[in-house]
């Protein structure tokens, strides 16, 4: 479940990067781990290492798995804005980064995600 679960959500940030974002995203690891308070998060840091370089970690919530795919691909289309935000310098969050602001809701909005 869990191998045919990540072959989805890789294939979901392909086919939304193309959609969404024009490719702009670059590669990024997509983990899928406890995360109970939260459907889902970007971590902002380059905090996987392979030999081809450094990534940032999208990861989805194990906990919120048997949500609709609907939901699960809005979840990773969110934190997926979140990195098109950090690649492009557009600040995204505020009070430390506990909050949305105006610039992730405008961002989030382009992709048709309603905020």
């Amino acid at each position: 479940m869990l191998k045919s679960m990540q072959e989805v959500l890789e294939y979901g940030f392909e086919v939304l990067n193309r959609v969404y974002f024009n490719n702009e995203l670059t590669p990024i690891m997509i983990t899928i781990m406890s995360s109970p308070r939260t459907n889902g998060h970007f971590t902002v840091g380059k905090v996987w290492r392979a030999e081809e370089g450094h990534y940032n970690e999208i990861n989805i919530s194990a906990e919120h798995l048997d949500r609709p795919i609907e939901n699960i691909m809005a979840t990773l289309c969110h934190e997926m804005v979140h990195y098109y935000c950090q690649l492009n310098g557009i600040a995204d969050v505020s009070k430390g980064g506990r909050y949305h602001n105006k610039n992730f809701k405008r961002e989030a909005e382009l992709r048709g995600l309603s905020i």
